[in-house]
């Protein structure tokens, strides 16, 4: 069987009150991704758009602590729970780690 792949999107619409067109375009990105992935993946890939202000307060304490300190900037990109990338969203990079993943085999 192979691995599942879950990646999550933290992002921060509070952030973009200023330019809501970020926001719109960060869950657009999310949801494209999603199709394309599941399309090649099915069953396998998932991916979820979290805004970081509207979920529980005590999820992702590690990513806001960061996002407090000012060493990451959102989006966040996890894969498997795991902070992969910030400050966007780089389409490219994410189907690349997750062809990585994939390929690399089951768990065991």
């Amino acid at each position: 069987m192979l691995q599942r792949v879950h990646i999550q999107i933290l992002d921060s619409p509070a952030y973009w009150a200023e330019e809501p067109q970020q926001m719109v375009e960060n869950q657009l990105l999310a949801e494209q991704l999603d199709s394309e992935l599941r399309y090649h993946y099915p069953s396998v890939v998932s991916v979820e758009y979290i805004d970081l202000f509207s979920s529980d307060e005590d999820s992702f304490p590690e990513v806001r602590q960061m996002l407090h300190q000012g060493v990451i900037t959102t989006p966040v990109v996890l894969i498997n729970g795991v902070p992969r990338m910030h400050g966007g969203i780089p389409t490219g990079l994410i189907k690349t780690e997750v062809e990585r993943i994939i390929s690399s085999g089951p768990l065991h």
